[in-house]
């Protein structure tokens, strides 16, 4: 029911423009329901932006319709907040209860290549910008089109550009003579594209639809008015207006939320670019149509429009009394107010019958706000245009208001003219407002310089003023000392050649580049680079600045900051060193090998290498025999050996345990085979260790790049197989892989086997493991964890089924299952509903599929889950995998509120980069760092370094691994944010998790976890 049970329900659109392809044939058919169904109507135009957040007239509303995701998340749930449905077209706010309406973009494409391929087409091409999500939907639809009629798809056939627009086209069409593309027809994902294909191949002497028919999408205005005419699908624009707008009224009627997306048809609109010659084929306009109207409108000739349009909309709010005389459509009343930090004043007011607009000084804060902007009649039949234009400063805007009834007759196409005048109207305007806003700016830029002589000179950082216009400098005292300059200098002017002489050349070139670009396209400027001290030492140093530009826009001073970050930059490349060299021997780790092996295959080098995997023999012997600190000693003097054996032409790396790989360059495989033999002797030098004398001998295996395998992942897997059949018979030996090997590798198919078995008949297990705040010593959040009991096999360890799952394909179908089940839990569980976060592991396979996040969204919603309970935890090997679609999946899911963790920090790339980049809210230290924690300081100031860089960048910080008191008491004080490990418990499953918890805590002390 509407607010006012006695008046009509008023609904709101706020969308982007208010004429034109689209937008004009929307606000039109909005304006003809409102008025056909007794409905009030506010139109807020929200401008190209599309975080739109300003709540004008939401007091006014009973039911919102968004178009094209122009409103922010915040403004949809300050609308949701006060019982106002809310429904988007052609846009989605998942998991916001939003209903969503939507043109169906694939059944265009169908009709298309459907029409095309009866006229004899067979080889048909397409073209279209594939980084915006409804080109990419239209890309599939072409793709199943081609499956449809057993065409084959070939990547010369399709054309990427760079935009939706005319240019873009005329870009396709020189691909497509360039390529001496052999299409009959090509499918342009817009009609721009279209109609730029069309222009670009006519100017080079070719004809259309004769040599090539070109077929658009979007039916927009100018595809009637080129020759050919376009061919193309209409979005049904009037239909999906009408159709969410019944809904928006059946929504005010008490109808409740529906989950699933509303779609409206599109129509094939045949003309002539397709090639058809038959006119009872061409499609026309539908008569009494809203975009009949629009299309057919007489009168003034575009020039003439477009003088009339210019002329009244260059004199601001005071030719809005002109309108009625020169478009025909009238208005009751208009005001102009301006809102600024919560207060809102109307100071220009019309109405129809004045002479000229009053000025006025009346203040509404106090009466009804800006929710409740504009003020009217409750009686009324209204429809109300709102236009909020930018100032240029927050919190600051300019509000127009036009009210004009819905209860005589009006003109489609004078009204369209009118919002024609509306639009550029705001655009003027908005210019005057940021004009004074720039003017306010220089002004205020004055009295800042003048303020930061006083600053300069009591700051930590060194600050420098750079006068272009003179290109002197002014340092002060701080920077001076930085660089180790005597502070008594009698000027602290410098000419600007002088600071350039102190900068590294290496990063000279990079820091002009970022200099002009902030200065011709005011791009932020914050960089790092290295200086040159008195002393000739460097110091690493971290700038920001900021133009100050006279009132053109040039700048004329170049002001900032320098901040010594020098520790920062060595303790970063501390934990690199960490992250990518074994920190017991000193040789590199796993990543780092496995980089280079990618390196070397990804730059499609002939150079044989040769992949080896080594490990000793009865080191698990040695260990128990005289400890662990003598296993490690080992360890260091296997390494030492291996290194002094090979020298540095060769990578060594400790995989873990007493594995090693070598990745060797070889002429041919007898080289490889002399280089085996020389890392089996180097070992068996025996060593002394606190006045005992260990033997060790290894087992090898060898696979060859290119001849064994083609990649990283199968020339490791190789190799393992050679060593573990080199193993087999006795110690000392090595193997070089051959293809017979796979079949001792039967154990492993066999256990694949078992597990795709258990997956199926959903024998996985999941169990919990607790993470406890450091602060509170509470349990407030909980890691997943899977857990397999093969009725043959017994207990199997993630450690040993995950590796099977993911090299065999079964993570994916394994993921999907332990989500499922975790969501299944949560929604049963009280206890795991009052936790803060419950993390999950994702693997690198999972993350790299393109529809990974919407699967996890969908599930989520299924279940009927707050996605903020969700914490997806990954690998930087995963994140890496294929860098561009996991980071779309993480932005997309941290987007709807689900957390992203970074698992093992420390093990992998760890660097700042990957930190800058990902969407991530924590970082979890991984175990082998805290194990070797209370070893020596130097491993303890590294963790403490790790957590200091991850709280620094704004992430909770868990440590995992945690197994005695003392690593408790350490961590502690180091300020880590969550604990985990053994010390507080092994991971259960629900039942026991959920007694040994709700026994430790209340309800109540849940719930206060929860807030």
């Amino acid at each position: 029911m509407p607010k006012n049970k006695t008046s009509r329900p008023t609904i709101g659109v706020i969308m982007p423009m208010l004429s034109g392809f689209y937008m004009g044939e929307l606000s039109a058919t909005f304006r003809q329901l409102a008025k056909q169904h007794n409905a009030n109507l506010v139109i807020i135009r929200s401008g190209e932006q599309r975080d739109f957040d300003l709540a004008v007239s939401l007091n006014h509303l009973d039911a919102l319709l968004v178009v094209l995701h122009c409103a922010s998340d915040r403004l949809v749930k300050r609308a949701l907040a006060k019982n106002i449905p809310v429904i988007s077209l052609a846009a989605s706010y998942s998991p916001l209860p939003v209903e969503q309406f939507c043109s169906t973009q694939r059944a265009g494409i169908e009709a298309l290549y459907d029409w095309l391929y009866t006229n004899g087409h067979t080889k048909i091409g397409f073209c279209g910008d594939l980084s915006v999500n409804d080109i990419r939907s239209r890309f599939k639809a072409y793709q199943d089109s081609l499956s449809k009629y057993n065409h084959i798809y070939q990547s010369k056939h399709v054309f990427h550009v760079d935009n939706c627009a005319l240019s873009g086209g005329r870009e396709a069409a020189l691909s497509f003579i360039e390529r001496e593309s052999d299409c009959s027809a090509v499918i342009c994902a817009a009609d721009q594209n279209a109609i730029g294909m069309i222009e670009q191949l006519q100017h080079l002497g070719w004809k259309v639809p004769e040599q090539v028919a070109i077929v658009g999408v979007d039916n927009i205005f100018l595809g009637k008015q080129i020759h050919p005419q376009l061919t193309t699908v209409d979005q049904q624009l009037e239909s999906l207006a009408n159709q969410a707008f019944l809904r928006a009224l059946k929504r005010i009627d008490g109808d409740l939320f529906q989950h699933e997306i509303h779609h409206v048809s599109q129509k094939l609109v045949v003309r002539e670019s397709c090639g058809n010659t038959n006119i009872k084929n061409i499609t026309s306009e539908t008569q009494g149509s809203i975009r009949h109207a629009l299309t057919n409108v007489q009168g003034l000739s575009p020039a003439e429009l477009f003088e009339s349009f210019y002329s009244q909309a260059k004199n601001g709010f005071n030719s809005i009394l002109d309108t009625h005389g020169l478009y025909g459509s009238g208005f009751d009343w208009a005001c102009m107010a301006t809102y600024h930090s919560g207060q809102l004043d109307v100071t220009d007011w019309a109405e129809r019958g004045y002479i000229k607009p009053q000025i006025t000084l009346k203040a509404e804060s106090d009466s009804y706000g800006l929710s409740s902007f504009p003020q009217i009649n409750s009686d009324e039949h209204f429809m109300a245009t709102i236009i909020p234009i930018s100032t240029g400063q927050k919190s600051h805007w300019r509000l127009l208001a036009i009210v004009d009834s819905l209860q005589g007759e009006y003109c489609v196409a004078s009204q369209a003219m009118f919002n024609n005048y509306l639009d550029m109207l705001s655009l003027f305007i908005e210019r005057d407002e940021l004009l004074k806003t720039s003017q306010l700016r220089q002004k205020n830029a004055q009295q800042l310089l003048q303020q930061l002589k006083v600053v300069s000179n009591s700051s930590n950082d060194g600050i420098w003023d750079w006068d272009l216009k003179t290109n002197t400098l002014h340092w002060n005292s701080r920077l001076i000392k930085m660089l180790g300059m005597d502070d008594d200098l009698e000027t602290k002017h410098f000419d600007c050649d002088q600071l350039f002489e102190h900068i590294h050349t290496e990063d000279l070139e990079e820091l002009e580049k970022q200099i002009q670009s902030h200065f011709l396209n005011n791009t932020p400027f914050k960089t790092q680079f290295r200086m040159r001290k008195f002393d000739d030492t460097y110091i690493w140093v971290q700038a920001n600045g900021s133009a100050v530009r006279d009132s053109n826009g040039k700048a004329v001073r170049f002001i900032g900051s320098m901040t010594d970050i020098t520790e920062q930059r060595e303790s970063a490349a501390k934990i690199h060193h960490m992250a990518y060299f074994d920190s017991l021997t000193g040789v590199a780790n796993r990543r780092k090998a496995i980089e280079e092996i990618t390196a070397h295959i990804d730059n499609k080098s002939t150079q044989l290498k040769a992949v080896m995997l080594m490990d000793l023999n009865r080191f698990k012997m040695v260990n128990d025999s005289f400890g662990h600190h003598v296993g490690d000693a080992l360890l260091c003097h296997v390494a030492r050996e291996i290194t002094q054996a090979l020298g540095s032409k060769h990578t060594i790396a400790r995989l873990g345990g007493d594995e090693f790989l070598l990745f060797c360059s070889v002429a041919n495989v007898e080289q490889a085979n002399d280089i085996a033999q020389k890392i089996l002797r180097s070992i068996e030098k025996p060593m002394r260790h606190n006045q005992i004398k260990v033997s060790s001998q290894g087992s090898l295996g060898m696979a060859i790049y290119p001849s064994d395998a083609s990649s990283t992942e199968e020339l490791i897997k190789n190799a393992d197989i050679a060593m573990y059949r080199a193993k087999q018979q006795g110690g000392g030996k090595y193997l070089r892989f051959s293809p017979e090997m796979h079949k001792e590798s039967s154990k492993f198919i066999a256990l694949e086997q078992r597990l795709s078995k258990a997956i199926d008949d959903n024998k996985i297990d999941i169990y919990y493991q607790p993470q406890v705040c450091n602060k509170s010593g509470k349990i407030v959040a909980t890691e997943v964890l899977a857990r397999w009991s093969c009725p043959i096999n017994g207990q199997i360890p993630p450690s040993k089924f995950i590796p099977v799952a993911e090299i065999s394909g079964l993570i994916e179908k394994l993921g999907k299952q332990v989500f499922t089940k975790v969501c299944e839990d949560i929604s049963h569980s009280k206890l795991l509903q009052g936790l803060n976060q419950i993390s999950i592991n994702i693997s690198a396979r999972q993350l790299t599929q393109p529809d990974f996040a919407n699967l996890i969204i969908n599930t989520i919603n299924d279940y009927q889950l707050t996605a903020s309970l969700f914490c997806l935890e990954i690998t930087e090997t995963a994140a890496f995998t294929d860098y561009d679609q996991s980071l779309r999946s993480l932005k997309k899911l941290s987007s709807v509120g689900i957390s992203i963790s970074l698992d093992d920090f420390g093990t992998g790339f760890s660097s700042l980069s990957l930190l800058k980049n990902l969407p991530l809210s924590e970082v979890k230290i991984d175990r082998s760092f805290i194990l070797d924690m209370t070893l020596d300081q130097s491993n303890l100031e590294f963790v403490s370094s790790m957590i200091l860089m991850g709280q620094s960048l704004g992430y909770r910080v868990v440590a995992e691994g945690v197994e005695t008191k003392e690593h408790v008491k350490q961590l502690s004080s180091l300020g880590v944010d969550l604990l985990q490990g053994y010390y507080y418990s092994k991971p259960l499953p629900l039942d026991k998790f959920t007694i040994k918890y709700q026994e430790q805590y209340s309800n109540e002390a849940l719930k206060l976890l929860i807030e």
